[in-house]
């Protein structure tokens, strides 16, 4: 690797409910560093999520993440299937996250979000991952 490239760290975190999300989110607000969520279905034992166009988006925001700003946070949320089947579920009631489709990737706090087969697109993840508004 050559001494002069710059590496970007996001800083990454992993959450499976509600309640560790919410704390998670609330605890990052308000520090200056820009936070971005990740809805998407679990995984089973295998690693494959039982949602299909969150296997495909996965790797392209993986990818995505490495232009990401320094000091960014990334919450991946991962919600299994019976909670994501009730249509009463805090991700879909709430009006912070009000999701209607997954995978659904947001910055926190902002109006800008891409859902469904939207996160797949490479050009419009990393549009939503810099650290341009």
């Amino acid at each position: 690797m050559p001494l002069n490239r710059v590496v970007r760290m996001v800083i990454k975190h992993h959450v499976k409910s509600w309640d560790e999300f919410t704390k998670l989110a609330e605890s990052l607000e308000g520090n200056g560093e820009p936070v971005h969520v990740l809805f998407t279905g679990d995984k089973d034992e295998k690693g494959d999520s039982w949602c299909p166009y969150c296997v495909k988006a996965a790797p392209v925001v993986e990818d995505a993440l490495k232009e990401a700003p320094e000091k960014s946070h990334f919450i991946a949320v991962e919600i299994d299937r019976p909670f994501w089947k009730d249509l009463n579920n805090p991700y879909r009631k709430d009006p912070r996250t009000n999701l209607v489709f997954l995978p659904t990737l947001l910055r926190w706090k902002s109006p800008q979000r891409l859902d469904g087969e939207r996160v797949s697109n490479k050009d419009l993840v990393e549009m939503l991952l810099s650290d341009e508004d």
